[in-house]
């Protein structure tokens, strides 16, 4: 694994090592479980079983998580699986331009559950939306967001309330700090160039992952995994029964 850089030489102790690996992989989830590397899994320098939050290391994977996300060469997207996923600057336009997409917006939104649909009309149309003044249960609320995000349709924040209490804030993604601060960038990007650089700089990342979990990572679906093997620019190996995809190219 650390041959392979997928973790670091030693574990990650401050912020300034964090932001040295991200830049080096360029996309990996910030937790979570995947073929990707895990920069919390390379804050403890361990493989991770289970939740991060009941690992001893909690405390310091949430303080340097925490720190990174405020670093401009950061940009944080639930982009792989769902899941909070840490890109450096370089990546930022392709997301940005994937998620600006009229076509796949259009889709996307077609293929929302009712209550998804209403939040994200409610946002569009306020501008931003406090999740603790919605009129359902926290519960289904929180999954109609999650699943907005997940589609890249909005962002949140956390907001401390004048209760004591924690909710969030939603607001547009074409209001969040990510689509104005790369627009005119993504603009230059067609919308299949973003995909490959995304899932080209993906496999690099992983550097070898199970095909069958790589096509389900992004929200556009596995056809631009099969256009880039055509062009060779990826690589299918079988080892075992298991179909794996790799990076022909070198980084860069």
């Amino acid at each position: 694994m650390r041959l392979l850089r997928l973790t670091p030489s030693r574990p990650i102790r401050d912020v300034r090592s964090a932001i040295a690996f991200i830049k080096d992989r360029r996309i990996l989830l910030a937790t979570g479980h995947s073929s990707l590397p895990c920069l919390a899994e390379a804050i403890t320098g361990r493989a991770l079983v289970g939740s991060w939050m009941a690992d001893r290391s909690v405390y310091r994977i949430y303080a340097i998580v925490k720190a990174v996300l405020k670093v401009a060469s950061v940009v944080a997207v639930p982009l792989i699986l769902g899941k909070l996923t840490l890109l450096h600057r370089s990546l930022a336009p392709a997301a940005a331009r994937l998620a600006a997409d009229p076509a796949r917006r259009q889709s996307a939104i077609a293929q929302l559950p009712p209550l998804a649909r209403q939040l994200l009309a409610q946002v569009e149309a306020e501008g931003e939306v406090r999740m603790d003044r919605l009129s359902v249960p926290t519960s289904q609320g929180r999954r109609a967001r999650g699943l907005l995000e997940r589609e890249l349709l909005v962002v949140s924040r956390d907001l401390h309330t004048e209760h004591g209490y924690h909710t969030s804030v939603v607001i547009p993604w074409t209001d969040s700090p990510i689509a104005r601060r790369f627009v005119r960038q993504a603009s230059r990007l067609a919308y299949e160039e973003a995909q490959d650089l995304l899932v080209r700089s993906a496999v690099q990342s992983a550097v070898c992952v199970p095909e069958r979990e790589a096509r389900r990572w992004f929200v556009f679906g596995p056809a631009r995994f099969d256009a880039l093997v055509e062009r060779n620019q990826l690589q299918r190996l079988t080892s075992g029964g298991t179909t794996w995809l790799a990076s022909v190219q070198a980084r860069g």
